[in-house]
């Protein structure tokens, strides 16, 4: 076998784990805000940040993982990209595939600052709440969970624009 053919193997096996694995992600972000959240709201406060703790726990690992080897993975297609020539004109590179490879990196990326940086303090209060949860009853743990419902939402539709560049840029 050649060492070209192996490379466009390696190249669709990563397209098609990176497309996948962000959109696994994504669709997990998405369906805790749509599906599951709204189940869960109807719940006393005390029980709600208890579930919303175990909800957050059990996606995590998943979700990170998911997204962040993703991640690794349009970022090595971006580094491909730029050094392998266009089929039309071999001494060029296809600059807008690796372009979009880039974006769908920081898209499935972004997840990582996005959290940190948006959802923190409401995580870390929600955190709180759940260990507190058998002691005290805060009235305002059904906002919170609403609006960590919506930042989820946002989150999930970012991993979702780097599964779409991603394919974009895959079908180049």
């Amino acid at each position: 076998m050649s060492s070209e053919l192996t490379m466009d193997k390696l190249t669709l096996a990563l397209q098609t784990y990176s497309i996948l694995a962000v959109a696994l992600a994504a669709g997990a972000n998405l369906s805790t805000s749509i599906i599951t959240l709204p189940v869960l709201l109807p719940s006393k406060p005390q029980a709600l940040a208890t579930q919303w703790r175990t909800l957050f726990n059990a996606g995590i690992t998943p979700v990170v993982t998911l997204a962040m080897s993703s991640a690794a993975g349009f970022a090595l297609l971006a580094y491909r990209a730029t050094y392998t020539p266009t089929p039309t004109s071999p001494g060029q590179v296809n600059t807008l595939k690796r372009n979009l490879y880039v974006a769908a990196a920081i898209g499935a990326f972004s997840l990582a600052p996005y959290t940190a940086i948006l959802m923190g303090n409401v995580n870390d209060t929600l955190m709180q709440r759940a260990a507190q949860a058998a002691k005290e009853e805060v009235k305002d743990t059904h906002e919170l969970v609403r609006r960590w419902g919506t930042l989820n939402f946002n989150r999930g539709l970012l991993l979702l624009a780097g599964a779409a560049c991603g394919v974009v840029a895959s079908v180049l």
